[in-house]
């Protein structure tokens, strides 16, 4: 277990290094007025998980620690250009009607997005879709732990210099009660750049 997350966090740390170097021919004033790129941004997400199966709502609330995101002009057509991110997830999720201390469970996962879109001409800060997945683990305070997937789509609602909102929804899959707690998984994440 530990094996594969130190494989995944050296990609991702490969990829955020390759990310903030990349030259993208673009001018240094254009790059600066057009372009949106932000690392190590700390942010919260409201989310709410629904049942397929069981039909329970599991409000909660997710850490979102974006370590590099950003909105990129495509200097050619081998350049990337669009919508990235790579973050890391912590969350707490409780069943509506259930007693106090039942139906918890928490997550942790690191993921990715990555936009539909290639901006050649110029860049949209807004109404950018993307996809992407995350990976992780998951504790049930009564059952047990397991491993998490979650592929997702979402829509960068803003991306600027301050702020970054998002909308995503993913199908919540899970190593420990795939059958009772598979789902869509529906959030709002806000990051600051502070």
């Amino acid at each position: 277990m530990k094996k594969p997350a130190a494989v995944i966090l050296s990609l991702i740390l490969g990829f955020s290094v390759f990310a903030q170097t990349q030259n993208t021919g673009i001018s240094p004033k254009k790059a600066e007025d057009d372009s949106v790129r932000n690392a190590f941004l700390p942010g919260l997400s409201a989310s709410m998980l629904t049942g397929f199966a069981n039909n329970k709502n599991y409000p909660g609330f997710d850490f979102h620690y974006a370590f590099i995101q950003g909105v990129t002009e495509a200097a050619s057509s081998t350049d990337f250009g669009g919508y990235y991110e790579i973050y890391a997830e912590i969350g707490f999720y409780k069943e509506l009607h259930s007693k106090i201390n039942d139906d918890i469970f928490f997550t942790y996962s690191l993921g990715t997005n990555i936009s539909f879109e290639k901006f050649g001409h110029g860049v949209r800060k807004f109404l950018v879709p993307y996809f992407g997945a995350k990976v992780g683990g998951i504790y049930f305070n009564n059952k047990d732990s397991g491993l998490l997937l979650e592929p997702v789509l979402g829509i960068v609602l803003a991306n600027t210099n301050k702020v970054k909102i998002n909308y995503n929804a993913g199908l919540f899959l899970n190593t420990v009660m795939l059958s009772d707690m598979i789902g869509v998984h529906n959030s709002l994440v806000f990051n600051l750049n502070l």
